[in-house]
């Protein structure tokens, strides 16, 4: 049995085809990262970090932003830091930060001949407590 090989010929048909899959490739990978991305901010967890106030005294910045966080998750933070003796909130405060990203398109696709972007855009949410310990 002999076996026979053949060269592989690149006519406009298989370089299309490529072509299309490439840009295929392209936006499942940039859709990928926009969902990792919002797993990241929903599992997120809030924080608090020590600081120390003007007064002098020790405070705590705690920051529970993200789409699957709000601001009873700070609370519940300030509590399990700051236990039975209660705390004070010294500061709130928080905003809703848009973004966008564009991304260019290699190699025209099927449905046009000419070079273009593929654009996103959302938001997240930022939020921080201050709070000092009673």
């Amino acid at each position: 049995m002999k076996l026979k090989i053949t060269p592989f010929k690149f006519d406009s048909d298989t370089v299309k085809s490529w072509q299309e899959g490439t840009n295929m490739f392209r936006l499942l990978f940039i859709l990928i990262v926009i969902i990792c991305i919002a797993m990241l901010q929903g599992c997120a967890v809030p924080r608090g970090k020590e600081v120390f106030l003007a007064d002098g005294a020790r405070g705590y910045n705690i920051y529970c932003g993200g789409s699957g966080l709000n601001y009873s998750n700070c609370l519940e933070k300030a509590g399990d830091i700051c236990g039975t003796r209660g705390y004070h909130l010294v500061n709130q405060q928080g905003e809703i930060v848009p973004f966008s990203i564009a991304v260019r398109e290699f190699a025209p696709n099927s449905q046009s001949t000419t070079i273009g972007y593929v654009t996103q855009s959302g938001s997240t949410v930022t939020r921080n407590l201050l709070v000092k310990c009673k």
